[in-house]
């Protein structure tokens, strides 16, 4: 554990619930003996779990040691791509995990968008190398009545697909609001939500929260190529790229 991460972690702690005196400084203690952190939580440690995040490639949002919604956002996508209970609570145990670098598969094409549905997380992959890992909330296998009057399933289409329209605006279809979405297979698309929780929820579009999909709309490019995989298929075979995401000191 380096000297500065000392330094930071011996400042004193405004972490406690309401009422309640603060957490003991942990000094040079193991990462593992720290608290768990959740919505609501602030101080020097929440400030550098922002840190940490952001240099492993999730959005926790601005850097100010606050736990707030983009915070819980960040944790939730890293719940997620590590196989965790998605609850958006950081526990001591994943400071370790959150030091592991992701890897894709090498492709032909050197930027894409890859969404793995089974762990429910997007990757923006740029010279073959994971650069952002977002959360996102795809079909939910339920039933629904399409624009035709038909019964649909609420599935996420998988397979190899590219990007070919995009509206930089609210797009109001006949089952609700889209945030700016970007199309890549007929009407389904990567959009703006609300509401993004844990699991799949939506008609079969890729949900992602609105100030996400600001981001990512500064990555997409039209033509640009999208892998979907993780539910029905796996994902498509290659090999193993680099590690992708920097690793915080």
């Amino acid at each position: 554990m380096g000297s500065t991460f000392a330094i930071m972690l011996s400042a004193a702690i405004s972490l406690f619930p309401p009422g309640e005196g603060p957490a003991p400084d942990p000094g040079e203690a193991d990462l593992s003996a720290l608290v768990s952190l959740n919505r609501g939580d602030h101080g020097p440690l929440v400030e550098h779990l922002q840190v940490r995040l952001t240099n492993s490639g999730f959005r926790p949002g601005a850097i100010d040691g606050i736990f707030a919604r983009d915070t819980y956002q960040a944790v939730l996508a890293f719940e997620k791509l590590h196989g965790l209970e998605r609850d958006g609570v950081f526990e001591p145990e994943d400071w370790d995990l959150l030091g592991a670098p992701t890897s894709v598969r090498a492709r032909s094409e050197a930027d894409r968008i890859e969404i793995d549905l089974e762990a429910q997380v997007l990757y923006v992959v740029k010279d073959n190398a994971v650069e952002a890992v977002v959360g996102i909330s795809s079909g939910n296998g339920g039933t629904y009545t399409n624009s035709a009057g038909r019964t649909s399933i609420a599935k996420t289409p998988e397979g190899r697909y590219s990007f070919y329209l995009e509206r930089n605006y609210n797009h109001r279809s006949y089952l609700g609001t889209m945030y700016k979405p970007y199309y890549f297979y007929g009407g389904y698309a990567i959009h703006g939500s609300p509401s993004v929780p844990g699991y799949p929820a939506s008609h079969g579009c890729v949900r992602v929260t609105n100030n996400d999909m600001d981001f990512l709309r500064t990555e997409f490019e039209l033509g640009m190529p999208v892998y979907l995989y993780g539910e029905r298929t796996e994902n498509p075979a290659g090999i193993t790229a680099r590690p992708s995401v920097a690793i915080a000191a």
